[in-house]
């Protein structure tokens, strides 16, 4: 059986390969930040998700690069994808990630002056690309897909959770400038604020309409299934950068004349209060999610494809809160059941990473949705009439493999695209 070649790779790579390295990262953070067990065994683990991270941050960002430059009319067809546009918000997510795990690895060694302040440069190339996400896809959204109500799914919230974790990797770059650049604090704490209030409201206005969209339609098509835990992900980051942030409260309203102690008491106390209610409404979504998929799995059958890791840095920062909780309230009830989340994401982690590998050696879990009615892309210095076209098919699998992937396309992506025909 012929697998797919490396250009046809390039040519299927969507930005929902992101979300993989979305999901390695806070795994890494996480095994960083677990309430038990030599500190020294988890930076060092911790270093080693860092670094594979990088690696394949590095790897998928050349292979974007390639893909729009070789195949420049894809960005188009891409951007009006209802679904797979929306996975751009993927990549600010991703880069916030390593800032994230980078910053705090290095503050257990030494603080670098010169590497934080790179990182810090870069968290505002990330917050840019953050706000970017939260502003111009949903503007695309409004004004170039046409989706009916019953296609909404949680999919929506992957344009506007981005500032959400840009805010909560400024807290954690905060903690590095404090000593030694208080007014760099402050800017960051200010803007990162700022920017957790736009995304948490936000995604909270998504997730309202999703639930009416869940109460008057079910849970979505089984190739978007797996989409139900994305609302995890705005609840446990919102409510980790709530925590987080509140401890800077005292840098932020410094030499303004007021008691800033009592005043940074009572922010701590509120962001506690209101980091307490997002674990709260995660709870149920999650208790939601989990049982529609495992209705799911016993009663449809579910395709593997990259939007799997969908799954994986929701369940890891709502895994992040809640050892967080533990910390601030000083409760071994969160602490454990933050560990034993903790358990549950890495073994899904491992799981979907296996998986993802090897298909990703024939390729056939390399699929643009975008192309489903255009198989013959090819490069713009090709001037061949018709591009890596044999007698096993468009892409080099056969008949019966097209079919089998062109039959799951249609349950994620063939109604919406139906129903943007039928508005229009």
């Amino acid at each position: 059986m012929k697998g797919k070649s490396l250009t046809d790779k390039i040519l299927h790579f969507t930005p929902s390969w992101f979300a993989v390295i979305m999901g390695t990262g806070v795994v890494g953070i996480l095994i960083f930040n677990l309430p038990f067990g030599d500190q020294g065994i988890k930076t060092t683990v911790a270093s080693a998700f860092l670094i594979l991270n990088i690696v394949v941050f590095m790897t998928f960002l050349l292979a974007s690069i390639a893909r729009y430059a070789l195949f420049p009319q894809i960005w188009m067809m891409m951007i009006h994808e209802p679904i797979q546009s929306l996975f751009l918000g993927c990549f600010p997510m991703a880069l916030a990630t390593i800032i994230s795990a980078t910053v705090s690895i290095s503050m257990v060694h030494t603080k670098l002056h010169s590497l934080i302040m790179f990182l810090w440069g870069l968290w505002w190339f990330d917050l840019a690309l953050s706000f970017a996400s939260c502003i111009l896809l949903p503007y695309i959204m409004i004004t170039r897909h046409h989706i009916l109500w019953e296609h909404h799914n949680a999919t929506w919230l992957l344009p506007v959770v981005p500032p959400i974790v840009a805010a909560s990797c400024g807290a954690i770059l905060a903690s590095a400038l404090i000593d030694s650049n208080p007014e760099k604090a402050r800017i960051t704490v200010a803007a990162s604020c700022a920017s957790l209030a736009v995304g948490l409201s936000v995604s909270m206005m998504i997730i309202t309409t999703y639930l009416f969209r869940l109460f008057a339609h079910g849970f979505p098509a089984a190739g978007l299934v797996v989409s139900v835990l994305v609302p995890l992900g705005p609840c446990g980051q919102g409510g980790y950068a709530l925590l987080l942030l509140s401890k800077h409260f005292n840098t932020l309203i410094s030499g303004l004349g007021v008691e800033e102690a009592l005043y940074g008491k009572i922010a701590i106390a509120l962001a506690t209060a209101g980091a307490l209610t997002l674990w709260s409404i995660g709870s149920w979504l999650g208790i939601i999610a989990a049982l529609g998929l495992i209705e799911a799995t016993y009663t449809s059958k579910i395709h593997f494809r990259v939007n799997f890791w969908g799954m994986v840095f929701p369940l890891g920062v709502y895994s992040l809160l809640t050892i967080q909780l533990g910390h601030e309230l000083n409760l071994q009830f969160f602490r454990i059941c933050g560990t034993i989340l903790s358990a549950i994401t890495g073994l899904l982690w491992l799981g979907i990473s296996s998986k993802t590998v090897y298909l990703a050696f024939d390729g056939t879990i390399f699929i643009a949705p975008c192309l489903d009615d255009k198989p013959h892309i090819r490069p713009w210095f090709n001037a061949s009439p018709k591009y890596a076209k044999d007698e096993t098919g468009a892409n080099g699998t056969s008949d019966m493999e097209n079919a089998e992937e062109e039959t799951a396309h249609t349950e994620e992506h063939g109604v919406v695209r139906n129903a943007q025909e039928t508005k229009q």
